[in-house]
C-alpha cells in the first residue's frame, strides 16, 4: 500500500505541469509538500500504477511565468488541483507572501481562494490576508477539538487551527469550512461541535465530506458502507440548529429539483428573505432544470427575479445583484444540462440510434434522473452504472474510473448499442485515464463507437 509515483519528472515536465495548471485551470501549483498526516488522506491507498506526481517548492521566478498565464477575470485558485499534481499545504512554502504579493500586484482585483488545513495561520497570518483583500479561505479543519484533531491528522499545531476559524472573521477575511466526516472514528458528537465551531466563527458555509478508501485500506481506515446516508439523516437535524448552510458531498441526490441548501449570512439572497428548503422554479421566467442550473441563471443574472416555491405555496423576489456577483445561495451540486446536451451533439454526430451513457456509481442516480428529465433527443439512450474495481473500496466517482473499470460495460454493449459515451472527467487532456492508459483502448473489435464527454 502507498501512493505510487508513475515516474519520476524532469524539470521541464514539472514546468509543463505547472503552466498547464495555470493556463488552462487558473490553478497556481505551489508544491507537494504537507505538514499533516491525515488518517484520511487517499494518496497512501493509491493501487500500484497510479499516476500521481509530486513536485518540491516551485522557486518565485517559475511562479512568477505561472503567475503571468493566470486569467485576471477568474478566481486564482491555491492548494486544489484538477490534475495528477499533488497538492501539499500552500502556507508552508517558504515564499508564500511574496507569491501572494505578486498576485495581488499584478490582479489587483481578482479574487484568490486558498484551501488550507489552517495550521500556519496565526495572527501575522490572517492580518497578512486581510491586507490583500478579495481572499477567500476554504478552511480544512475536520475537528474544533484539538485532541481529536491530533489523533486523525497527527498535527502539532492543532490548536493554531482551530483557532484560525476565529481569527478569519475576527479580520474580515471570508472563509469556508470543510470537514472530512469521520463519525466512526471521532463520534457524531465531534462532527455537531466542529460545524458549530465554524458557525459561531463566522464561516460563510460548511462543507461536509464523505470519507473514501481504496481496497488497499487497512481495516481500521474502512467507511461504514452506509455513512453517506447516516450522514445526509443526520445534517438535516444539524441545519435545524444552526443558520450556516451545510452541504454534503457527495450528496444524496433524489430528484433535480433547486432546493436551497442555504443562505449566506450577510448576502443578497438572505436580505431578499431566501431560507433553506425554498425552491427555484424559475430565474428571469426561465424554468431552472437542475440545482446547477438555477445556481449559474442567478450567477450570470443581473437582479434576478426568482419565482420560488416554500411549503407549496409560491411568491416572487427579486434578487439585487451585480452580474456575475454572488447571490449568496448555496445548492447541492447534481446535473449540468449542458452535459445533457454535450451528449445529445455526441449522439447526432455519430448519428446512433441507441446509446449507452457510462456512468459512476455516484453519478449513476443523477444522471439517470437528467435523462429522464432532459432528454429529447431521437436516439435511444440509457446509463450503465461502473464500478470503480481499479481502486476497488468505498470509491465511486467517475474521475477515477479506468479503461479496465470500463471496458466490460463497452463489451457488454456489442450489439445492444451502436455509441457508448464515457465522462471525460476519467481522462486528462491527452485522453489518459489515471493510469496512463488511453480511452483508445474502449474501442473494441465489432464493438460500439466510443466518445468522450
Amino acid at each position: 500500500m502507498g501512493e505510487f509515483v508513475w515516474r519520476s519528472l524532469s524539470d521541464s515536465e514539472v514546468y509543463a505541469l505547472l503552466y498547464q495548471n495555470a493556463a488552462q485551470s487558473n490553478i497556481l501549483s505551489l508544491n507537494s509538500t504537507c505538514n499533516v498526516w491525515c488518517k484520511f488522506c487517499s494518496h497512501r491507498q493509491n493501487p500500484p500504477g497510479v499516476e500521481s506526481f509530486r513536485i518540491s517548492a516551485v522557486s518565485l521566478d517559475l511562479l512568477g511565468q505561472a503567475i503571468d498565464l493566470l486569467d485576471p477575470c477568474k478566481p486564482v485558485v491555491i492548494g486544489e488541483s484538477v490534475t495528477r499534481v499533488i497538492e501539499g499545504e500552500p502556507f508552508i512554502h517558504p515564499e508564500i507572501k511574496k507569491i501572494l504579493g505578486k498576485i495581488r500586484e499584478k490582479m489587483p482585483g481578482t479574487p484568490i481562494r486558498i484551501t488550507t488545513n489552517g495550521t500556519m495561520l496565526d495572527v501575522e497570518m490572517v492580518v497578512f490576508l486581510a491586507s490583500l483583500g478579495g481572499v477567500t479561505v476554504s478552511l480544512s479543519l475536520n475537528s474544533s477539538n484539538p485532541t481529536v484533531r491530533q489523533y486523525i491528522m497527527q498535527d502539532p499545531r492543532a490548536e493554531t487551527a482551530v483557532k484560525s476559524a476565529l481569527l478569519l472573521s475576527e479580520w474580515s477575511v471570508p472563509y469556508h469550512g470543510s470537514i472530512v466526516a469521520m463519525p466512526h472514528m471521532t463520534g457524531w458528537d465531534d462532527l455537531t461541535g466542529t460545524i458549530k465551531h465554524f458557525a459561531e466563527c463566522g464561516a460563510e458555509t460548511v462543507r461536509v465530506f464523505v470519507p473514501g478508501e481504496t481496497r488497499l485500506a487497512p481495516p481500521d481506515l474502512r467507511v461504514p458502507g452506509n455513512l453517506r446516508e447516516q450522514l445526509d439523516l443526520f445534517l438535516e437535524g444539524v441545519r435545524v440548529e444552526t443558520a450556516v448552510p451545510i452541504t454534503l458531498e457527495p450528496p444524496l441526490i433524489k430528484d433535480l429539483r433547486a432546493s436551497v441548501a442555504g443562505v449566506v449570512a450577510g448576502l443578497c439572497a438572505r436580505k431578499a428573505g431566501l431560507s433553506a428548503g425554498d425552491v427555484i422554479e424559475k430565474v428571469n421566467g426561465n424554468p431552472v432544470k437542475s440545482r446547477v442550473d438555477a445556481y449559474r441563471k442567478v450567477l450570470e443574472g443581473e437582479n434576478p427575479a426568482l419565482e420560488v416555491t416554500r411549503y407549496g405555496k409560491k411568491f416572487s423576489v427579486k434578487v439585487l445583484k451585480e452580474k456575475g456577483g454572488s447571490s449568496g445561495l448555496v445548492f447541492d451540486y447534481d446535473v449540468n444540462p449542458g452535459v445533457i446536451k454535450e451528449i445529445e451533439a455526441a449522439v447526432r454526430r455519430k448519428r446512433a440510434e441507441r446509446a449507452v451513457l457510462i456512468a459512476s456509481e455516484l453519478g449513476f442516480g443523477a444522471m439517470g434522473l437528467a435523462l429522464e428529465e432532459m432528454w429529447d433527443g431521437v436516439a435511444e439512450i440509457k446509463p450503465a452504472v461502473v464500478k470503480n474495481c481499479y481502486f476497488g473500496g468505498s470509491i465511486g466517482c467517475a474521475g477515477l474510473l479506468t479503461v479496465g473499470d470500463m471496458l466490460e460495460t463497452v463489451g457488454d454493449c456489442v450489439g445492444k448499442a451502436d455509441l457508448c459515451i464515457v465522462p471525460g472527467i476519467a481522462f486528462d487532456r491527452r485522453g489518459r485515464d489515471i493510469t496512463g492508459r488511453s480511452y483508445l483502448d474502449l474501442k473494441i473489435e465489432n464493438g460500439p463507437l466510443v466518445e468522450v464527454v
